[in-house]
């Protein structure tokens, strides 16, 4: 069975990134699926679904692709979050070089969601509003995600 993409957004990495590295300054040892499956991610211009690599990836099964994801958020390498359209995005930390709580606390941005189209997009230049907490409300997670909808499909309506 061919497997086919229904939407992804894809490019080709600035710089050349040493994945190897890259998996070691975070505690994961690199395998060569591992390696295969980081630049797979690379290759995605924005927030990806776990579906969406698998079918790019296209020769690694889902439960080796879920099992990686998994193991580089564990490590803080990706993060996820729920973008509203019941898949599970993910995308690299911004500050992907760390993996030190500072460098993860750093991260955190605001993601907004085309209700039209479904694309996800990272929105790195505004910070995620602080939010007053009861006392001893101990953070485990923030998901900020903004709904609506994006130029394009503004464009075409």
């Amino acid at each position: 069975m061919q497997k086919t993409a229904t939407f992804a957004v894809y490019k080709k990495p600035a710089s050349v990134m040493n994945y190897e590295e890259l998996l070691h300054r975070h505690d994961i040892r690199p395998t060569a699926v591992r390696l295969l499956i980081l630049k797979g991610i690379a290759d995605f211009a924005a927030p990806f679904s776990m579906e969406e690599l698998y079918l790019f990836l296209d020769t690694i099964d889902r439960s080796t692709v879920f099992r990686t994801l998994v193991t580089f958020e564990e490590h803080r390498l990706l993060h996820s979050f729920e973008d509203g359209s019941g898949k599970r995005k993910y995308c690299f930390h911004h500050s992907h070089e760390a993996a030190d709580e500072a460098s993860h606390a750093a991260c955190r941005h605001i993601h907004a969601t085309c209700r039209v189209c479904g694309r996800t997009m990272c929105v790195t230049t505004q910070a995620v509003p602080v939010v007053p907490l009861p006392d001893g409300f101990e953070v485990e997670n923030i998901n900020y995600v903004v709904t609506g909808v994006c130029s394009s499909c503004k464009q075409r309506s």
